[in-house]
């Protein structure tokens, strides 16, 4: 019920009225950052600083005896409670080994966004490309349809059929073997080896991944709101996706349906203008978000739990690599984490 929707310290009630203000978060849609811009000498960790430590703090509610917590939001409400972070998420400005990102992001749970040219000291290989430069990759354009269910070990993917179709920026469409692109493709790098993709560097030592997922999207597609069991890195090799995402701790407001490790927010099936009902419009203002955009050659580290909704701005192309472990921040809050050596 409307009613039941907690009110943040910050949050302002109108007399008379049950209408709750949005929380005031500022400007959240941060500047786009292209890889040719240089790093400066200085202290800075972010290139968006003064907008970083500028940024609201995430609160948190009370805890409730009440009130029957999925533990990943539990853990992150008393972490929340114990250690002020911000509503924000940054893009890094410098070069860090992988002890250095677990300490700032991984370990505190954390979203950040990393330039691939800040990660070839770790042998980071993968690049941005053009639609242009991936049809002159894969000359073949000629339609054709991607089957359901992935790529094996060793077979590799035309997708110059694909690019084409993004190219004219032609809506999905769906036949009963499979689909015009590649929506969501499980693959394996060998696939996609004409792209010298490369697994993200910043893990714990090892750690097991999934095997990857192409996205390709239309300006028409988005990805509604919800969460995902396991850390996810999100490489954007074309385009640029708009990301809407709130803090794990807002679960007991945006009160998702889970699947396993998968909870969707239908709730707040749009978390941003497309919202179209008055209850997800006043859930949408309630709710704790910043929007970011992510452009090629940038990537996203999103922790397990976070709250995310994508939208498409023009065509696009993304890698994800999800974890297969235990999630990085639980691991270091049980304790798992101290016997790694980096």
């Amino acid at each position: 019920k409307e009613g039941d929707y907690p009110v943040y310290e910050n949050s302002k009630k109108i007399a008379n009225s049950e209408i709750v203000t949005p929380l005031d978060l500022g400007e959240t849609v941060a500047s786009p950052v292209t890889v040719e811009d240089e790093v400066e000498e200085d202290d800075d960790m972010f290139f968006d600083q003064a907008e970083y430590d500028a940024a609201p703090t995430i609160k948190v509610l009370a805890e409730s005896k009440r009130i029957k917590y999925r533990l990943i939001v539990l853990q992150h409400e008393r972490f929340f409670r114990d250690n002020e972070r911000k509503l924000y998420v940054p893009r890094l400005k410098k070069q860090l080994s992988v002890e250095e990102f677990s300490k700032h992001f991984l370990e505190k749970s954390q979203p950040v966004i990393v330039r691939f040219d800040l990660m070839r000291h770790l042998n980071f290989t993968t690049r941005a490309y053009t639609l242009d430069e991936l049809l002159e990759i894969y000359p073949n354009h000629k339609p054709m349809v991607y089957r359901y269910g992935g790529y094996g070990q060793n077979q590799e993917i035309d997708l110059g059929p694909a690019v084409a179709t993004l190219k004219n920026n032609v809506d999905l469409k769906k036949t009963k073997i499979g689909r015009n692109f590649p929506r969501n493709t499980k693959v394996n790098p060998a696939a996609m080896k004409k792209l010298g993709l490369s697994y993200p560097p910043f893990v714990f030592p090892g750690t097991t991944m999934m095997a990857p997922s192409l996205w390709f999207g239309v300006s028409t597609s988005s990805t509604k709101t919800h969460s995902d069991c396991c850390d996810n890195f999100a490489v954007m090799i074309t385009g640029t996706k708009r990301w809407t995402v709130a803090p794990p701790s807002e679960g007991r407001l945006i009160k998702p349906k889970c699947n396993g490790g998968l909870c969707w927010g239908n709730r707040l099936e749009h978390a941003d203008e497309h919202a179209y009902t008055p209850a997800m419009k006043k859930l949408r203002d309630m709710t704790q978000l910043v929007s970011f955009d992510l452009n090629p050659g940038e990537m996203l580290y999103l922790p397990a739990g976070w709250f995310h909704h994508i939208e498409n701005v023009g065509p696009t192309i993304m890698v994800n690599y999800w974890s297969k472990a235990k999630p990085f921040f639980q691991q270091v809050l049980d304790g798992d984490a101290e016997e790694v050596e980096f």
